[in-house]
């Protein structure tokens, strides 16, 4: 099937979220970051963030679950670190409430969503980091999460990109078949397990100065509304 068959069976559009639709912003990170050594000046720096790759779970599967996770994080912290238990309580409601500010959109990122979206298309999110608001993210970036009918983390699932079944499961959540999906991520490891589940898989690349839709590369995301949606249907 050519690459315009294709993109005709396409109903719904799968984002990567990190580095595809949001970025860490580098500012609200360092004010995070201050935050921390104004509570628990006896932290060392980036102890957090060691603290979270290292992290053995479990993962909060639900929404609901954060709060109890964050208690957990930072208590273990807290422990490593001989921080006081009212410094931990600080940390875990203070810090633990701003984590998504730490979020912010690409340029192109909210336009292309409302495109989409209002050219009839479905919406999904299939994210590797492990926290399940990223209604919260989106929101805190300037892309509203109402337009996504499915948000997936690798946690909800038990599986993590590249594995087939993250992406198996995200077109069953959206109750279409892989073939009316097209997905788009920044790594190549990810758009080509897509591509082996039978979804149209492009990868996000800014360095590009333009596309190379022979490579299945896109130096934007606006370039999807050029794909998918008819010249009427476009905002």
């Amino acid at each position: 099937m050519n690459r315009y068959d294709q993109i005709m069976q396409i109903q719904a559009v799968i984002f990567d979220r990190d580095l595809t639709l949001l970025y860490f912003d580098p500012a609200q990170l360092a004010a995070v970051e201050e935050q921390m050594a104004a509570i628990a000046p006896e932290l060392p720096q980036h102890a957090a963030v060691r603290a979270w790759t290292s992290w053995p779970g479990p993962w909060p599967q639900h929404r609901d679950d954060e709060p109890a996770f964050w208690a957990d994080f930072w208590a273990s912290l807290g422990h490593t670190h001989g921080l006081q238990p009212a410094q931990i309580v600080r940390l875990t409601v203070e810090v633990g409430a701003i984590y998504h500010t730490t979020f912010g959109a690409y340029p192109d990122a909210a336009p292309t969503v409302r495109s989409l979206r209002s050219g009839g298309l479905r919406l999904a999110i299939l994210t590797n980091y492990e926290l399940p608001s990223v209604d919260r993210t989106l929101a805190n970036a300037g892309i509203d999460p109402a337009q996504f009918d499915v948000a997936l983390t690798s946690a909800m699932l038990g599986v993590y990109k590249p594995d087939r079944r993250a992406f198996l499961a995200t077109a069953e959540a959206l109750n279409l078949p892989p073939s009316a999906c097209l997905f788009v991520d920044d790594l190549a490891e990810n758009v080509a397990a897509a591509r082996s589940v039978g979804m149209l898989a492009y990868q996000i690349d800014r360095s590009l100065p333009v596309d190379d839709l022979d490579a299945a590369r896109l130096s934007t995301l606006d370039s999807l509304i050029g794909l998918l949606l008819p010249p009427f249907t476009r905002d």
